[in-house]
């Protein structure tokens, strides 16, 4: 229960004998000790927050409008019959406000694992198909004391560029902390289905310890610690009630890569106004995806290019990439997982000076009509230079 019976006040008395000297005769003692149990309010995870456009490289933002206004360009065109092959429900995920949170209820326990094998294509978003996501994990600390936030990998949160081994937090205060978590193996070793809510809290378990507020403590009673996790109960309702709860922290079902004419990967282009650039992407759908989930599947690959870091309106974007570039013939390409040809090439001519981002997606689009789209790993870098300046 909520509540301590006796206001937490334990007493535990036993008896124990033991040998005596003189033959025949015990020795019988009494012991009693006292305890004094106080509940003690820790520190919660209160909400997740997926943020696709902290990836790295991958300019998530940029794109997505570049992409969003390709769209809208060709839903201009009379004979646009892309309705026949899935609907634009995903168009609202290319806002750039902070996407919504999950917010986390206290609660144990735990609930029969979802089927995850079969949500592909099913449900509409946006996502980039690298092999990390990030996640802002809000930690509120209810404690009457400042705590230190750790855990056993040694890094709480951060980038690579600008880890973070601990997190301070003060009390009454909630922090969010940016954290790189690994996506997750729908299947394990074994060919069985991963539990899905018991890897994202041992991924995101924190310890935590609270500092001494009595300096002249040395023996560190008021000193207090523990661990703090994503209950297991009300994780495992926020998969069952948000379908893309696992797209978003589990593999991607297809594994894009992008390729520009004969540059490396992290190799980035100059180039002059009037040139071009080749670029090819080719798709593969992973392997646990069940045939009878793929067969039913359209994928179309797009690229897009957008000016880096453009304005932050609509309008001021559209301004600044408008003739700006041109791309040179089809930009998408909609195939079936069944062919043996799952590749696009496409060709961009850069009008204009500036630096520009390039990539490509792949739109899922499953028996129900939702489009999944799913972001190359990172984009690739074109400084346009203009000799004459």
């Amino acid at each position: 229960g909520t509540q301590l019976k006796n206001g937490g006040n334990v007493r535990i008395r036993f008896r124990y004998r033991g040998p005596s000297p003189f033959p025949g005769v015990e020795i019988w003692r009494k012991r009693e000790i006292a305890l004094h149990i106080v509940r003690v309010k820790g520190p919660r995870i209160s909400s997740l927050t997926f943020r696709s456009d902290l990836s790295w490289g991958s300019e998530f933002a940029d794109l997505c409008r570049s992409l969003s206004l390709q769209r809208s360009q060709l839903e201009k065109i009379p004979n646009w019959e892309s309705s026949k092959i899935c609907n634009k429900n995903a168009l609202d995920e290319f806002s750039i406000n902070p996407p919504s949170e999950l917010i986390i209820e206290r609660g144990e326990g735990s609930s029969s694992n979802d089927a995850i094998l079969g949500r592909v294509g099913q449900h509409s978003g946006v996502f980039v198909s690298k092999d990390e996501v990030v996640v802002l994990m809000a930690v509120a600390n209810e404690t009457n004391a400042t705590i230190i936030l750790s855990n056993r990998l040694g890094v709480v949160g951060g980038f690579e560029s600008s880890p973070m081994p601990t997190v301070r937090v003060t009390s009454g205060v909630s922090v969010k902390i940016p954290v790189v978590i690994p996506r997750i193996d729908c299947l394990d070793e074994n060919g069985d289905i991963v539990d899905i809510g018991a890897e994202l809290i041992a991924r995101t378990a924190l310890q935590w310890e609270s500092e001494v507020v009595d300096t002249g403590d040395k023996a560190g009673k008021s000193k207090r610690q523990g661990r703090v996790r994503i209950p297991s109960r009300c994780l495992r309702e926020m998969i069952e009630e948000h379908g893309s709860f696992a797209t978003r922290i589990c593999k991607a079902p297809v594994l894009i890569d992008i390729k520009f004419a004969d540059q490396s990967s992290d190799e980035e282009i100059i180039t002059q106004p009037g040139c071009t650039v080749d670029a090819q992407v080719q798709v593969r759908m992973q392997e646990w995806v069940p045939a009878d989930i793929s067969s039913t599947c359209t994928l179309t690959m797009e690229f897009a290019c957008a000016r880096k870091d453009s304005g932050k309106s609509d309008q001021l974007f559209t301004r600044e990439n408008g003739g700006a570039f041109i791309w040179c013939g089809q930009i998408r390409k909609s195939v079936e997982v069944s062919d043996k040809c799952m590749d696009h090439r496409a060709r961009i001519c850069f009008l204009s000076s500036g630096d520009f981002v390039v990539s490509a997606c792949v739109k899922i689009c499953g028996a129900g009509g939702n489009e999944e789209i799913w972001w190359a790993p990172s984009s690739k870098l074109i400084k346009v230079n203009d000799i004459r300046q």
